[in-house]
């Protein structure tokens, strides 16, 4: 895809007003950030799937906007043009041409000099088709063609369901520009002192119109309410000083497994009771509360919003009932369940499974690293713009969003290893070791969950970690 990267982004980004089909998924306009992303995927893994919001019918094919002149590309002309350095052959394959769509797909692909686009809208129709469905999985698993298709909300609920084909999927929820510089809601971040906590906050300080947000031991140092979430008597005292926020996203709950298990009662507090006693003095606001990925066993992914959940260990079993608390005494309540979370805040930030390799790459000795567990990191800023853009697109219910990639921490450590000879010319000389790394809690193997929103992967995550935390050592010593 790389000959065609900049004839794709230009298609995109002045080409397409929407892709359509039926019922299907479109767009009054992609954003910046939609197209790189989807430029980025397509790259990397392929295939890209935009999920938009549903909107009237539309002819089929796609609506391409020219000189402020629309018109249906059903002949894939425009698209061809676009393509014309690595492109042959455009195959517009929509749900009520299944048959055709299908015998051209399989001519094209046993022609192997062809190299083609294959745009599938209205892909949660497509793919009600079992034999597309398997066509489908074999393109995304075994094959080079590159796929870009559209769906909806309501479509992405149908399609994570085939977790053998969602599971492998780059889906791009899009971007909702607000009508004013800002989004006229007020909203309060509970346990804005930790780590995703503090990147939710600072995220939405810039979206939205009023933005207030809490912690405890740091609240007054880092400029936040304090709020001890474990009293019910404090948390009425400060929904009656604050009675009116919008949106509330939950935070403060225990995020360390091994913590958790040897402190459950703490454990329980904040990831259950303290969700019930905001239920009971916060009033008709959107409640957001942030789960994880350990609610399922990971021995049987890839996971599905409505997957059974089986959590091996406590930190687990805690987050899944903090999620039904949710659901049932906040109307509308979303639950965001995260990956591994990585990523740099400031100098103060709470450790991480990379800031760790990343310290144990500073030491002079060989570095030890788990190579057992598969974790799927994602960048703080990415989990953070997620949740903005499900919260604009008025989602309620259960969303996952984790890395694209699986890796072990030992993976992870000679990535970070290879971004940082690259971003600092430093090079780590010493060998990093496998090892099966003990722990107090019982860890899943692998929890990969379909996503809702793919992040960036791993090594452009950590590249940007890297020259966000150069930048503020360079900032720190210039003394600004």
């Amino acid at each position: 895809m790389s000959n065609v990267s900049n004839a794709l982004k230009q298609y995109l980004k002045f080409g397409i007003s929407c892709l359509e089909a039926g019922n299907s998924g479109s767009f009054s306009s992609l954003s910046e950030i939609d197209v790189d992303r989807a430029i980025n995927l397509l790259s990397k893994f392929n295939n890209a799937v935009f999920i938009a919001e549903d909107q009237g019918q539309e002819e089929n094919g796609l609506i391409v906007e020219t000189a402020n002149k629309f018109c249906c590309d059903t002949s894939g002309q425009v698209l061809r043009e676009a393509f014309r350095l690595d492109a042959k052959q455009f195959i517009k394959a929509s749900a009520d041409q299944a048959e055709i769509g299908l015998k051209e797909i399989l001519a094209v692909l046993e022609d192997e000099r062809e190299k083609i686009l294959l745009v599938i809208t209205s892909l949660e129709e497509f793919a009600k088709d079992e034999r597309l469905t398997k066509l489908l999985q074999n393109i995304v698993k075994n094959s080079s063609v590159p796929i870009l298709g559209t769906t909806t909300i309501g479509g992405f609920r149908q399609l994570e369901n085939k977790t053998d084909l969602a599971g492998f999927l780059q889906f791009i929820l899009s971007e909702k520009v607000p009508q004013k510089n800002k989004r006229d809601k007020s909203v309060l971040v509970i346990g804005a002192t930790s780590l995703f906590g503090n990147a939710v906050y600072n995220l939405f300080s810039r979206e939205y119109s009023q933005v207030r947000g809490t912690g405890f031991s740091k609240a007054f140092s880092l400029g936040f309410d304090k709020l001890d979430v474990t009293s019910e008597e404090e948390i009425k005292k400060y929904f009656s000083k604050y009675p009116d926020f919008d949106i509330i996203v939950y935070i403060a709950g225990e995020a360390d497994a091994d913590v958790a298990e040897k402190e459950r009662d703490r454990a329980r507090i904040l990831n259950i009771d303290a969700v019930s006693n905001i239920a009971r003095h916060a009033k008709n606001c959107k409640f957001v509360y942030i789960s994880s990925e350990y609610v399922f066993d990971g021995s049987t992914g890839p996971y599905a919003s409505g997957s059974k959940a089986d959590p091996i260990n406590y930190y687990g079993r805690t987050k899944l009932q903090g999620e039904e608390v949710s659901l049932k005494n906040f109307f509308n309540a979303l639950v965001v369940r995260l990956g591994a979370l990585y990523g740099y805040n400031g100098p103060n930030d709470k450790k991480t499974t990379v800031s760790k390799l990343i310290a144990g790459l500073d030491m002079l000795e060989p570095l030890k690293a788990d190579n057992v567990q598969i974790k799927h990191p994602i960048l703080l800023e990415d989990a953070a713009r997620t949740l903005l853009k499900l919260l604009d697109h008025e989602a309620a219910g259960i969303y996952q969003v984790n890395g694209p990639e699986g890796l072990n921490k030992q993976e992870m450590a000679e990535r970070i290893a290879a971004v940082r000879k690259e971003v600092n010319g430093r090079i780590f000389s010493y060998p990093i070791i496998g090892i099966e790394q003990a722990a107090v809690a019982a860890k899943p193997p692998n929890t990969h969950m379909v996503n809702v929103d793919t992040p960036r992967p791993f090594n452009e995550g950590i590249r940007f970690l890297l020259l966000k935390q150069k930048a503020f050592k360079e900032k720190e010593n210039h003394g600004y």
